[in-house]
C-alpha cells in the first residue's frame, strides 16, 4: 500500500452519472492504497457522490445550449466554479487533478493548468469529446477506456487502461440461463432517464406472444411524470414491473436481470460487460459526434450485445430483437459470456497506479 499522502488528489467529474460512477471507483481505489482524496462536481453530481467521500460543490453549466444570454450565463457559471476550486486548491494544494468528464470537470483542469499541478484527463467514451480533446493538451496524461477510441489529439499520448466500475460489478457470478425460467428484464435509461423508453417498451413488450409476456418481470427506469403511465400499461399487460427514477442498487438489479435494454453511455456499457450480461443497447441519437453509437459497438464488435438505433425504431422492430433473447437460453448465455471480454481488467487500481506514477514523477506507461 502507498505511504498516505498529506496532499489529496482531486477528482473531477460532471453531474451524471457517466462521469461520476467512474471517479467513485477510482477514488476507492486511491483511498484503499493510503492517498487522501476530494471530489469535485456541481449539484448533479453531489446526488450521486456518496457521503463517505469528502465532495466539493460547484457552479457549472453548458455553454454550449440555449440562447446567446443563456450561454453568456453559462461561461460566467464555469468561471465562477472555476475560482471556487482555485481557492481550494490554493489551499490544500492538491498533489494531482484527475478530471473525468463533464463541464464541472473543466474548471479544476484549466485551474492545474495554471497553478502547475499536474493533472489526467480521463476520456470514458469511445469517441473522444471536443471539450476533452482541448483540456488533454493541458494534461501530463491522457487516459482512455477502449482501445481504439477516436478523435485523439496528438498530444499527450494515449494510454489505453479501461473504464472504472465498482467492485459490485466485477464481482457479479457469470450469467447461467435456466430453461423455460422466469426472465427479468432490467430497462434504464441513463442517469437522467430517457423519454422514449416510457412508451416504446411497453408497445413492445405488448406485441411479443402471451406466452412470453407471461414469462416477464420488468424493472425499469423511468422519470416521476412518466411513472403513473408506464406502470398502468404493464398493469393492464398482465406484468409484474418495477418503475423508478433511479436505482442506487444498480449492481444488485443487473445481478438479477437476464436481458438489459439500455442507453449505451460509456458507463452503462462498462457495467454491463463487468456483470456480464446479453443487452440490447438503444444511442441517444443527440449525442455529441454519435458516441453512443460507438460505445455501443463496442459490445457489438465482441457479440455481447444488439443495436437497436433510434431513429425509426418501431415496437415491433424492437420485439423482433428481444424474442430470440427471451427463448432462446444459448443465445443469450453465449452474449453474457461475450460482453465480459469486452472490458479490461481492474481499471480503477491500473488509474490509482498510474496517479502515483505521475505524483513521483516516474517512467511514463507504454502509449496505447
Amino acid at each position: 500500500m502507498a505511504t498516505r499522502l498529506s496532499a489529496p488528489i482531486f477528482l473531477a467529474a460532471g453531474g451524471t452519472g457517466g462521469h461520476v460512477f467512474p471517479a467513485i471507483a477510482v477514488a476507492d481505489a486511491l483511498l484503499i492504497r493510503g492517498h487522501s482524496i476530494q471530489m469535485v462536481t456541481d449539484k448533479r453530481g453531489r446526488k450521486l457522490i456518496p457521503k463517505r467521500l469528502p465532495c466539493i460543490t460547484i457552479s457549472a453549466a453548458s455553454p454550449f445550449s440555449g440562447s446567446g444570454f443563456v450561454r453568456v450565463i453559462a461561461c460566467l457559471k464555469l468561471g465562477f466554479g472555476a475560482l471556487q476550486v482555485g481557492m481550494k486548491m490554493l489551499i490544500s494544494r492538491p498533489s494531482l487533478v484527475i478530471g473525468f468528464g463533464g463541464y464541472p470537470s473543466a474548471g479544476p483542469l484549466l485551474m492545474a493548468h495554471l497553478l502547475r499541478i499536474p493533472a489526467i484527463l480521463h476520456e470514458q467514451n469511445a469517441i473522444m469529446g471536443r471539450t476533452n480533446q482541448v483540456l488533454a493538451r493541458r494534461c501530463k496524461s491522457l487516459l482512455v477506456s477502449w482501445a481504439d477510441t477516436a478523435g485523439l489529439p496528438t498530444s499527450p499520448s494515449a494510454h489505453h487502461l479501461g473504464l472504472p466500475v465498482r467492485e459490485a460489478f466485477a464481482s457479479i457470478t457469470r450469467y447461467q440461463a435456466e430453461a423455460g425460467a422466469p426472465i427479468n428484464l432490467l430497462i434504464l435509461g441513463g442517469s437522467l432517464g430517457a423519454e422514449i423508453f416510457a412508451t416504446l417498451l411497453p408497445d413492445a413488450i405488448a406485441t411479443l406472444p402471451q406466452q412470453v409476456r407471461a414469462r416477464l418481470s420488468i424493472t425499469q427506469q423511468a422519470r416521476p411524470d412518466q411513472h403513473e403511465a408506464v406502470t398502468s400499461r404493464y398493469d393492464a399487460l398482465g406484468i409484474d414491473a418495477e418503475i423508478a427514477p433511479f436505482f442506487d442498487d444498480m449492481p444488485a438489479r443487473m445481478a438479477c436481470a437476464d436481458i438489459i435494454i439500455s442507453r449505451s453511455g460509456a458507463s452503462s456499457v462498462a457495467e454491463i460487460a463487468a456483470a456480464g450480461r446479453a443487452s440490447i443497447l438503444i444511442p441517444f441519437p443527440a449525442a455529441m459526434d454519435d458516441h453512443q453509437h460507438a460505445n455501443a459497438e463496442v459490445l457489438l464488435r465482441c457479440g455481447g450485445a444488439d443495436i437497436a438505433p433510434e431513429t425509426g425504431l418501431s415496437p415491433e422492430t424492437l420485439a423482433d430483437i428481444l424474442l430470440p433473447l427471451i427463448t432462446d437460453e444459448t443465445r443469450r448465455t453465449t452474449k453474457a459470456d461475450a460482453a465480459r471480454t469486452a472490458l479490461l481488467g481492474n481499471a480503477a487500481a491500473a488509474i490509482a497506479l498510474h496517479a502515483e506514477q505521475i505524483i513521483s514523477k516516474t517512467a511514463p506507461l507504454e502509449a496505447a
